[in-house]
């Protein structure tokens, strides 16, 4: 009878932890689905995410490999990288309605701006994004997904963008700028805090707008003054080729 008792007790325990084994790897592929998918509604540009590693037991985990691609018409190979994103969750609130996200922390994000005569990837970028919630997803695919988590509303509390760096491939007078450049610290606060949360979807227009924003005004910027040095050298050469020995 101890025995049987024993056998029992084993058995349980095994279906248990397949049960908890089960729930632990589905919200991590439905994670990726559900940021692979629904993300190029969003961004309108291939959405890649590699690995999701989320605790449903701790409210805890990370987010590897996150990538944006560049828009149509611009060849750099992405837009966005997020690197090591950092999540920590009320995990008694995974279950409801409204999940709470006490922290999102992203570091070390890389940004490509890509100019050309006709416009940047990051405002094209920008701009298919703010507005991505107003248009409907075209595909039955992308319907499904967003039905399921239609119910699903966010509040995050806090987030903070640190050691976000820069690229800038331009061209600027028939010369290509390439040069890396830091952007500064930005921090977030109650995320969808003022109702009962919001979708996904806004809370990634709210998080990557910043940024972008940032990214845009430094990287423009830099450009000008470049450009501006440009023209003044070049201008000097025309007319020292004029005027030979005028600058000697």
């Amino acid at each position: 009878m101890k025995k049987i008792l024993l056998i029992s007790v084993a058995v349980i325990l095994l279906v248990v932890a397949g049960a908890l084994g089960y729930l632990y790897f589905s919200l991590n592929n439905l994670v990726k689905h559900a940021v692979e998918t629904v993300g190029p509604r969003i961004t309108q540009t291939k959405v890649l995410l590699s690995s999701a590693n989320l605790s449903p037991f701790s409210g805890s985990g990370r987010l590897n490999g996150f990538l944006v691609g560049n828009p149509e018409g611009f060849k750099g190979p992405f837009a966005l990288k997020l690197g090591s994103i950092a999540v920590k969750m009320k995990k008694e609130s995974l279950l409801s309605d409204t999940i709470v996200v006490d922290s999102i922390l992203i570091r070390n994000p890389e940004i490509l701006l890509e100019g050309t005569l006709t416009g940047n990837n990051l405002s094209k970028l920008l701009k298919n994004i703010q507005n991505s919630t107003a248009s409907k997803p075209s595909n039955e695919k992308a319907k499904a997904t967003e039905s399921k988590s239609a119910s699903k509303k966010f509040i995050v509390k806090s987030v903070v963008i640190s050691g976000a760096k820069l690229h800038l491939a331009a061209s600027a007078l028939d010369q290509k700028v390439e040069q890396t450049l830091p952007l500064s610290e930005i921090r977030l606060q109650n995320i969808g805090n003022s109702g009962s949360g919001i979708s996904a979807a806004d809370v990634a227009q709210q998080i990557l707008t910043p940024l972008i924003n940032a990214a845009i005004k430094q990287g423009l910027n830099t450009l000008a003054t470049q450009g501006v040095k440009q023209l003044q050298q070049q201008g000097l050469q025309e007319l020292n080729k004029a005027l030979p020995g005028i600058f000697k």
